[in-house]
């Protein structure tokens, strides 16, 4: 039996065992439906096609970024079709690198023999996975070999069209790569693109692997999770619930890493039950692909969402009311026959949190898109050149004007000449951010057509009075609230023990026991009764029961600095800083990575308790609200976003050093206050 044969045998025992079909996919609908009509619908009406002298497609191109489910979709189409009634399915997997050979012939050779099988085990399915590898573009930086390669599987891809019942199915994350031969009806008659999934695909996929749990998540849970794991792709989640699988274990079984091999600790898998905790304790472990592809696909943060919101809404709103097919994922283009076209243009700072805040959240409202970016860090590579190879896209040019002056002339009248080519019927919408205007070689494209121009504004006093609300009347995050009432707590904790007596005899007993004239191991105490001397014993008891009152006293009074303590872990935030090292931590901008690091799995809730705060008797609730106008009227007026940042970040510093005395907090803030208004009049 040669190689190849014994590699079709083992692929057809592993699929004969494969369990996986559409009902084990999640958040790809709209492709599972293309497949049903473009394959399975040809198998099961092959006469149609016959009747009319046509030809039914004969293969499908599936390409986008990694772990999106390229692989699973294509293994889970040949167990669909066999619940079709149409026979036994033949699946034959191959990677780009299997069909080639170091010996000359050898290559087209193998590729020759797999058709040959594939047409005799009819239907059958050949997927070739990265198949850029195999047939990449032919140029002369190639050698004949691969030349060679390519031709062959062309014309074995034609010859498929005296054969029924055999599909092509290639997969490939860059398409780019590919040579544009196959790219032709006839060969490859459906390209699908495979996106990141969005927030109702990535529910879909979670739905998918914990249906079959014994207690799998609620479903608020799982929505929240979905919100949360922006940028992640269908293995990213996979992985995220064999993590939190993991991280269950050991919260149930915290000795299992300390066996160290001399005896296996029982598990009993029934019993255990995966909780929330232990979700967002794996997410921690779980790096999103969109992060390490280098996509500024990002999740705008709970924590500036008051301040942003309105300028993202602002922009997707015009998105949606001009050219709306953008945001419609499974929007079908008429190439030639609209105008497809698009053009914004965002003038506005960094400071403002152009690049770091609003673009990489628009990016990720348009995460169906295939997305370039062009700035001063990619410049170099050539994917911006191939925009016009992946459609629809999105097109972004990050700070322009800052880096348009300092490229060779010939680069400016290339990147121009690309822009020029994306006439009105190509869907392509194209974004420019700068700090004024664009360079006078982009004027052409941008302003003699049809394009918006938007103005990011700074933040409003409404938006800055919701942005600082949580760290002033927050009840579940370290506040000023917060801190008031666990100071109220504590103290009516220390004045009911004050209260509280020990029984006299357990006194007496008490100081019997420390009398320094009987020895420590003696359990008797000296009594002078009528002139008289005796020992007594002392029941062990009562010792019992003072030790009992002791420990409830010492219990109760840590419990309640305890809740009155914010966990670190949970923000990130130390609490035992000296002035010497927030001074430190100020002047390295370490200030802005701790409030980056709180939860963000917490969305932003608009707090109606301000007018509480405002017509309360209380002088402490008033201190704060005071404190809370005071910042969001005159302390942060005419600030930008990163200045708004720098005020947050330094109110939550005075919080988490003070936070066991609340009018420590209230002075603290109070003169970080003042030095941030004499510092604005001095720079005015």
């Amino acid at each position: 039996m040669s190689k190849t044969l014994q590699t079709f045998t083992r692929s057809k025992n592993i699929n004969s065992k494969n369990k996986l079909d559409f009902n084990n996919v999640g958040g790809l609908a709209h492709h599972i439906k293309a497949l049903k009509e473009l394959i399975i619908f040809p198998l099961l009406y092959g006469n149609l096609y016959s009747h009319f002298n046509i030809k039914a497609p004969r293969g499908v191109l599936f390409y986008g970024p990694p772990g999106t489910g390229k692989t699973l979709l294509a293994a889970a189409l040949a167990k669909e079709i066999n619940r079709e009634n149409l026979g036994k399915v033949s699946f034959f997997h191959r990677k780009g690198a299997d069909c080639l050979d170091k010996w000359l012939g050898e290559s087209e050779k193998k590729l020759k023999d797999l058709f040959d099988k594939a047409a005799k085990a009819r239907p059958s399915i050949i997927f070739f996975d990265e198949i850029d590898g195999l047939a990449p573009i032919r140029s002369q930086k190639n050698d004949h070999v691969h030349c060679s390669v390519v031709s062959t599987l062309l014309a074995l891809m034609d010859g498929l069209d005296n054969i029924n019942g055999v599909v092509v199915i290639g997969a490939t994350n860059r398409l780019d790569a590919l040579d544009p031969a196959l790219r032709r009806p006839g060969r490859f008659d459906r390209e699908l693109y495979f996106a990141m999934p969005s927030t109702e695909a990535r529910k879909e996929i979670i739905q998918v692997h914990t249906k079959t749990w014994k207690h799998p998540p609620s479903e608020e849970f799982i929505n929240r999770l979905a919100n949360i794991t922006a940028g992640c792709c269908g293995a990213d989640l996979q992985a995220l619930c064999a993590e939190a699988v993991l991280c269950c274990t050991k919260r149930l079984y915290p000795n299992i890493e300390n066996t160290g091999g001399t005896f296996k600790v029982r598990i009993d898998p029934k019993k255990m039950k995966v909780e929330e905790c232990d979700f967002l304790n794996a997410k921690l472990n779980v790096i999103p692909s969109s992060q390490k592809i280098g996509t500024k696909m990002r999740q705008l943060c709970p924590i500036l969402r008051p301040l942003l919101e309105r300028q993202i809404d602002n922009i997707t709103s015009h998105i949606g009311a001009i050219w709306p097919h953008f945001l419609n994922p499974n929007y079908k283009y008429v190439m030639g026959s609209n105008r497809y076209a698009g053009r914004i243009i965002l003038i506005g700072s960094n400071k403002q949190g152009l690049s770091t805040h609003i673009i990489p959240g628009i990016l990720q409202i348009l995460e169906h898109l295939p997305c370039y970016v062009l700035d001063i860090s990619t410049f170099g590579e050539d994917q911006f050149f191939n925009v016009r190879k992946d459609l629809p896209s999105l097109l972004v040019l990050s700070r322009v004007d800052e880096w348009w002056n300092y490229i060779e002339e010939s680069d400016q009248i290339s990147i121009a000449a690309t822009l020029e080519d994306i006439h009105a019927g190509v869907p392509i919408l194209t974004i420019a951010s700068c700090r004024g205007e664009l360079p006078l070689k982009l004027h052409d494209f941008f302003y003699n057509n049809c394009s918006v121009t938007l103005t990011i504004e700074d933040p409003t006093e409404k938006e800055r009075g919701k942005f600082f609300s949580p760290i002033f009347f927050d009840e579940n995050r370290l506040s000023l609230y917060k801190v008031l009432m666990n100071a109220k707590n504590l103290q009516s904790v220390k004045n009911y023990l004050q209260n509280q007596t020990v029984p006299k005899p357990i006194c007496r007993e008490l100081r019997a026991l420390r009398n320094p004239t009987l020895r420590s191991n003696d359990w008797c105490y000296r009594l002078r009764s009528g002139g008289k001397s005796r020992y007594k014993s002392i029941s062990r008891s009562n010792v019992g029961r003072l030790n009992k009152i002791k420990r409830e006293k010492q219990e109760l009074v840590e419990n309640m600095s305890r809740k009155s303590m914010i966990r670190s872990e949970d923000f990130n935030i130390f609490p035992h800083l000296n002035s010497n090292m927030v001074n430190n931590c100020i002047q390295s901008s370490v200030c802005y990575k701790i409030i980056k690091t709180e939860p963000q799995d917490e969305p932003y809730r608009n707090f109606s308790r301000e007018n509480i705060f405002k017509n309360s008797t209380d002088e402490d609730k008033k201190k704060i609200y005071n404190l809370w106008d005071r910042i969001s009227i005159n302390t942060s007026k005419n600030m930008r976003l990163t200045h708004l940042e720098i005020l947050y970040d330094a109110i939550i510093l005075c919080l988490s050093m003070n936070r066991n005395n609340f009018q420590n907090v209230i002075e603290s803030v109070q003169e970080t206050l003042c030095r941030i208004e004499n510092a604005q009049q001095n720079v005015i």
